[in-house]
Parts: structure tokens; sequence; C-alpha cells
């Protein structure tokens, strides 16, 4: 029984990335041709006052965030099959859309392009859109626009302003902890920021920091300093406004 369940969910799977493939030019979505300009003509004006180029960014939260969010994100064309193959076993299992599967392509084409609409057409076109988004842009500059137009909290959005909002550090100074909590809050800012009255920041952080560590992300030491140390944020600050100019590199 569970065998052929397997079957039956993975012939969904590969139904479903068949179909978008089959619609991609009738979605009435960008063609790579422009999608280039109509990705920087999308950024958020929050993100953009605070837009940092990927090599500024802690390497501990780049690669907090790809690990956890994401881990064959350098490996996989936009879309990430297995994990599709979970979310829509999950999916079946409840009844409704409960879990996403989305890859980090995917989610720059929904906060850039699409709504928050959880359809199946809406899943087709974050689907169409994050492979053409990787015949477009590299990996690094995908990753970059995510981690700026990412919302960390009420009109914060990247992670510069961030980092300044909770931590008052630059977002070139994050430790794992710091990098840990904000990926905590990636999957509902509001709800799960460390500010949120009743939020248990210090659980969900280490949560990530266990998950990082499973995955090699980190050693047994830095998993042991990170998860020791207090969460020391501060709510009351304005968020940062200060940055470079938004701008993507020509990939070579």
């Amino acid at each position: 029984m569970i065998t052929l369940m397997r079957t039956r969910v993975m012939a969904m799977s590969i139904c479903v990335a068949a179909v978008g493939i089959a619609v991609e030019p009738v979605l009435g979505l960008p063609a790579g041709d422009e999608l280039r300009a109509q990705v920087v003509a999308r950024y958020p004006r929050e993100a953009i006052r605070s837009w940092k180029p990927l090599w500024f960014l802690a390497p501990t939260l780049t690669a907090a965030v790809v690990s956890w969010e994401d881990p064959a994100f350098y490996h996989h064309g936009g879309l990430s099959y297995p994990d599709m193959f979970e979310a829509l076993k999950e999916n079946l299992r409840q009844g409704r859309f409960a879990r996403g599967g989305s890859t980090i392509t995917q989610q720059v084409a929904k906060n850039l392009f699409l709504t928050r609409d959880k359809t199946l057409r809406r899943k087709l076109q974050d689907a169409v859109l994050a492979r053409r988004l990787e015949k477009v842009l590299s990996k690094d500059e995908i990753l970059e626009v995510y981690l700026n137009i990412a919302e960390w909290g009420p009109h914060v959005y990247g992670a510069e302003a961030a980092a300044r909002f909770y931590f008052d550090v630059s977002a070139n100074q994050l430790d794992w902890s710091q990098a840990a909590l904000l990926v905590a809050m990636l999957p509902n800012p509001h709800l799960f920021s460390p500010c949120a009255p009743g939020a248990d920041a210090e659980q969900r952080r280490n949560h990530v920091l266990e998950i990082l560590f499973l995955n090699g992300t980190i050693t047994s030491s830095e998993h042991e300093r990170a998860a020791a140390s207090p969460i020391l944020v501060s709510c009351a600050q304005t968020p940062a406004r200060r940055g470079l100019t938004a701008g993507l590199t020509t990939p070579s």
C-alpha cells in the first residue's frame, strides 16, 4: 500500500512539473529576455535602501539560509523535485496546501512577481518563473536578491536592515546565533519575531542550530557556543535605511 501511494504521489509530482513546462509560454509571465530588467524593477523600495551585495553579507547568514531553506540550492535548476514530492505527500495527507516545498529561486519568483495565494495555478507559475530565473541569473545573484528582499518584520526588508534592527550591527558582523535567529524568522517574520508577544525565540533559534549542525554547516563547538549565547535583541529601533543601491551584475 505504501509503495503504491508513493508511486501515485511521484506520478502526480512529475505530472505537475510536466504541466508547468507545457504551459510555460501561456501563463502570462515575463520571458527570459525581459526577466532580468523586471526583477530589478520589482524590488521593494525598502529593500533598495539597505541593499548589500552578497559578498558583503556574513558567511554565517548565507550558509545558514541555504542550509535551512534550500540545501540543494547550488545543485538544482530552480526546482527541487524531492522537496516537491515530500510536500505533495503532506498536502495529500492533510487535504490542503500545508507545505510548499519551494526552493529559494521559487521564493524569489513568488515574492517579486506573484501573489501569496496557495493555488495550483500560482504553484505552476512560480515553478515556471524559477526555471526562467535560473537561466538569466547566476546562483549567487538569486541568493543576493533573496537575502535583500526577504521580510524580517514590519518594514524590515533585507539582511542589512534586519541585522541593524534586531542586533544593532551590520549584516557582515552576524555570528551563528544571530544568523540562526534571523533564519528561524523567515517562514513567518511577524509571528516568529523575537519581538512578538509570546515568541519562543531561543527554542526556534536552537532548532535551526541543530539542523545546521546535523547538515554539517557548523561544527560541534560552534553549535554549542551559539546555542549557549543569550538572545539580545532591540525591538525599539527604526529599521536601517542606509545601504548600497541595488543592482545585478551580468552572470559570467
